[in-house]
């Protein structure tokens, strides 16, 4: 199987990783043969300063897939996945083999998955599920946000249709006072909850905040 790939960087600072597995097993490219398992044809170097590139054609061996992995313009790859499960099905890899990969190229990715792992780990202990609830807000017109926009709390509600809240430590009237550290969550009847990451993509006005936030069953503490 012949199959060609192109190592330069992309728009935002990106810069595209390739990794090959077979049946469980996986190798990174990092521009060389693979023994019995990737041979380059040929490779043409483009030299244009720090967008210099090689374009690589290579020949698969049986039984050989390409996973090419490379974050959107505005976040971390593998943002979208709510469990290692869930990546790792994905990716068509153990969850152990998915984690070498994730945990080496996106380690922020790898950490907010283990935090949620850990957390449900947790409550399965305690004899309850819970569940991930996002809110996102961001992009306000310039009334809301002399009316406060980004120091006051937002809500969002769980499945069950329980009011979950999130709010700043200590406030600051700026997309940059919410960050993981900074960022409080708790369910209405008082119970706490967990923030497993907050992300920030720019754009109009401070751009938009994403909040995930780990919600405990009603009746687990």
């Amino acid at each position: 199987m012949l199959y060609q790939y192109n190592d330069g960087l992309r728009e935002g600072s990106r810069r595209p990783r390739l990794w090959f597995a077979r049946g469980g097993e996986v190798r990174k490219f990092e521009g060389t043969n693979i023994p019995d398992w990737v041979v380059i044809i040929r490779n043409i170097f483009e030299k244009k300063g720090k967008w210099s590139n090689t374009t690589y054609d290579l020949e698969l061996a049986p039984g050989v897939r390409p996973l090419y992995l490379i974050s959107p313009l505005h976040g971390i790859w593998g943002e979208r996945y709510a469990s290692w499960g869930e990546l790792a099905s994905d990716l068509q890899l153990p969850i152990e083999v998915a984690k070498q990969i994730v945990q080496a190229e996106y380690p922020r990715t790898a950490e907010r998955l283990n935090n949620i792992e850990s957390w449900f780990n947790k409550q399965e202990s305690v004899g309850g599920k819970g569940e991930i609830v996002v809110i996102s807000f961001g992009s306000p017109t310039n009334r809301m946000i002399a009316e406060g926009f980004w120091k006051t709390q937002k809500i969002a509600r769980t499945s069950d249709g329980r009011f979950v809240t999130v709010r700043q430590k200590e406030v600051d009237d700026s997309p940059l006072g919410w960050r993981k550290e900074n960022v409080i969550a708790y369910v209405e009847e008082g119970q706490e909850a967990t923030v497993v990451s907050v992300a920030r993509t720019p754009g109009h006005h401070g751009g938009y905040v994403t909040i995930e936030v780990c919600v405990p069953d009603i009746n687990v503490s």
